[in-house]
């Protein structure tokens, strides 16, 4: 045979390299440490650019420069409605492209930088991410201490997809998961375990902002969200170990086109059989980012407005407990799923899950309709990190970086189009039928589930021990 199939471990490039030693559950802990940190910081900046968006547009509405007398959901006459209509429509095409560059710019930064990480190491892409944050909060907060323009913003959006936003943090995160643990159910396991401590994390975050910024108090929680970000970026510094093999010898000249290739390579490099795999397992996480992902702000501008009027801190509580139900159930039932079933199986349930619960949302009328909607949709949250995890197995050791760099690129990319294209929708629609969003969300979830059920064919058609990792040797 020319070829010899066998499980994935990491060994040295050459002979003499020493391998890097790092105690898997102190760099473990650390690694959850910092994500905590530094997503509790930066995803406390959404909402605080969110509603600080909508009142400062309601306030063109009101008296005196106060917030408009018609507020986010009026019940009375059809010109107040109307008013509330203008300002929805309004905030969701600033929020809209606001979101577009942060997220479109971050693309090509992670691109380059994630790929670089297999060769120079993990830690650089962490220190540019933090910067990039940093600079957002500093903007954000000059921004609201001045009272700038709105658009204003968009600079502290440029700097955070200059730097790569969430997407290169996440992938550096991710490649230093793969390091230090073993293919397969395990990397599954600890993956979930990180994604899910940091949405915890991440909803109390959220709930402690809702309290915070509910009587329009936005300086405050920015300085806080600097303080995490600095904070994290001394974690980082002193305490947080390398993890990756240097490979500066690799015969990749550093040039943008040439590490960019990089990146794609990882789907090329590998047998027919592997290839198709991750190029399905690829398509897969995309639509799932851009169904689910792209339209959180229009989530947000749908619970305020009529007929379920809810206020910010309601918002808020919500998507807090939305989130601590979700992970908590599945950080519990994931060691209990993978016993019976596999990881393609549970992204198929999760997929039916995230359809049904658009549906569920985009008829939403009253509040119990919106709990209903948060229960269904619980499974939803499993596909992305299991996702991650199965295309992880696929590829060797010095092939993480780009893997992840490419998946993380191609997360902020979607999340950018899935931003604009929703917020396009919901605007135009919002006076006659604010759900229709979630309708077309529904319909594009259906694709991804025909997708997972042809991955769970090509899954099961194969020994168990050919569906877990492997590599091509010579």
């Amino acid at each position: 045979m020319d070829t010899i199939e066998e499980p994935l471990l990491p060994v040295p490039d050459v002979a003499t390299e020493k391998p890097v030693v790092v105690r898997p559950m102190y760099q473990f802990i650390t690694l959850e440490i910092i994500g905590i940190l530094h997503f509790g910081a930066l995803m406390a900046m959404f909402p605080i650019q969110q509603f600080y968006v909508i009142d400062e547009i309601a306030k063109k509405y009101g008296e005196e420069g106060e917030k408009s007398n018609v507020d986010y959901c009026p019940k009375g006459p059809v010109f107040s409605n109307s008013t509330s209509n203008i300002v929805q429509a309004e905030s969701a095409n600033i929020l809209m492209y606001l979101g577009f560059i942060g997220t479109f710019i971050a693309v090509i930064p992670i691109l380059v930088f994630g790929s670089l990480t297999d060769r120079y190491g993990r830690k650089f892409p962490l220190y540019l991410s933090m910067v990039g944050i940093l600079l957002k909060e500093i903007v954000m907060t000059v921004t609201v201490y001045k009272g700038l323009s709105l658009w204003f913003l968009a600079l502290g959006d440029f700097f955070l997809g200059i730097t790569g936003h969430f997407g290169l943090f996440l992938a550096a995160m991710m490649g230093m998961i793969a390091d230090i643990t073993t293919p397969g159910k395990d990397r599954a396991i600890q993956i979930i375990i990180l994604e899910g401590t940091v949405a915890i994390a991440v909803a109390f975050s959220i709930l402690g902002i809702g309290f915070w910024i509910k009587d329009g108090n936005y300086r405050h929680p920015l300085i806080m969200c600097i303080a995490c970000t600095v904070l994290s970026l001394i974690l980082t510094l002193t305490l947080l170990s390398e993890t990756a093999k240097t490979n500066k010898k690799k015969n990749n000249r550093i040039c943008t086109k040439s590490v960019m290739c990089t990146c794609f390579d990882v789907y090329r490099n590998g047998n027919r059989n592997r290839n198709k795999k991750m190029l399905i397992g690829q398509i897969l996480f995309c639509i799932n980012v851009g169904a689910l992902m792209g339209n959180s702000n229009v989530v947000t501008l749908f619970l305020l407005h009529k007929p379920l009027c809810w206020s910010e801190l309601h918002v808020q509580v919500f998507t807090c407990f939305q989130l601590l139900v979700n992970w908590g159930s599945i950080l519990l039932g994931i060691r209990i799923l993978h016993k019976y079933l596999s990881d393609y199986t549970i992204i198929i349930a999760g997929t039916v899950s995230a359809i049904a619960s658009s549906v569920t949302l985009a008829f939403s009328s009253e509040d119990g309709i919106v709990y209903l909607y948060a229960v269904i949709g619980i499974m939803a949250v499993s596909i992305s990190p299991l996702l991650r995890s199965v295309l992880s197995r696929l590829v060797s050791p010095d092939e993480q970086g780009s893997l992840f760099a490419c998946i993380g690129s191609s997360e902020l990319l979607l999340t950018s189009l899935g931003q604009l294209f929703y917020g396009f929708i919901y605007k135009e629609s919002v006076s006659y039928l604010p759900g229709l969003v979630f309708l077309i969300t529904a319909g594009i979830l259906v694709i991804e589930f025909c997708l997972s059920l042809v991955l769970y064919s090509i899954m099961s058609s194969e020994p168990v021990s050919v569906t877990e990792t492997v590599i091509k040797v010579s």
